[in-house]
């Protein structure tokens, strides 16, 4: 893990990866929440509840650089259909290190934790229109995603949120498979947007925040258009297997691939 992110941040950032322990870490936890989505108080998960959850079965950890907290994720067990997995609530990192891979690596600590629990499935909530994170969690990290909630968080003070319902896909990252271990090994084989087109898809804007802030009422009809095409798909028994983006002219566009589970 230290490679990866000594290669992924600057020359002179080694960020540790460690459980969360002390008071001062969870009052920082908190902090970063704040920071990083802009959450009321009473959207912030607090330092008592992040200490029960730790000491219960599940993960409250951070990526420090010296004292610093500039990464925070957190999950807590899930049940369903009689199987006991993971659900990762929160993974954040501060702005101003993104893109530099430390949100991927995160995730793959949260592999090496999870697995060493002795569970194989994780599951989190994200934005099916946000296609840097479509492309992260079913590319990189090899998830698949066949449940729909729509509007789950009514009411989200978070200014992300903003504007639109907050529909969201709930994925399933079967960190056992082998479908993950290539995915986060670099050897899956990505489609082209070209393919994609040609197959079952379903298409969103390329940058829903950008388009938000041009024309709100087009980003509202994108939610409500994608959210139909999704609850069809997955209603006849498939699920999101992909995602591509690529150049179309001068236009990029960004696509779900849909397939067999």
């Amino acid at each position: 893990m230290k490679s990866r992110l000594s290669n992924s941040l600057s020359p002179h950032s080694h960020p540790v990866i460690r459980l969360l322990a002390s008071h001062d870490d969870y009052l920082a936890a908190e902090q970063l929440q704040r920071t990083v989505w802009h959450f009321p108080w009473r959207e912030v998960i607090p330092l008592n509840e992040l200490v029960v959850a730790q000491k219960n079965g599940g993960l409250v950890f951070g990526a420090f650089e010296g004292k610093k907290l500039v990464a925070f994720c957190f999950g807590v067990p899930g049940f369903k259909d009689g199987r006991v997995y993971h659900y990762s609530r929160m993974l954040g990192v501060l702005p101003g290190i993104r893109d530099k891979g430390l949100g991927t690596t995160m995730k793959l600590k949260q592999r090496e934790f999870v697995l060493a629990q002795g569970l194989d499935l994780v599951r989190w909530t994200f934005d099916p229109l946000q296609a840097r994170n479509a492309y992260l969690n079913i590319e990189k990290l090899g998830c698949i995603a066949r449940d729909y909630y729509v509007n789950i968080y009514p009411g989200s003070g978070s200014r992300f949120n903003a504007g639109l319902e907050t529909d969201r896909f709930c994925p399933e990252w079967r960190i056992r498979s082998k479908r993950v271990k290539d995915a986060i090994a670099g050897r899956r084989r990505h489609a082209t947007l070209e393919q994609a087109l040609a197959g079952r898809h379903v298409e969103i804007p390329d940058d829903i925040d950008a388009l938000k802030r041009r024309d709100l009422k087009a980003a509202q009809r994108a939610r409500v258009e994608t959210r139909g095409q999704f609850l069809a798909a997955f209603g006849r028994g498939l699920a999101v297997t992909g995602f591509a983006t690529g150049m179309d002219g001068k236009r990029r566009r960004s696509v779900y691939i849909l397939g067999a589970p």
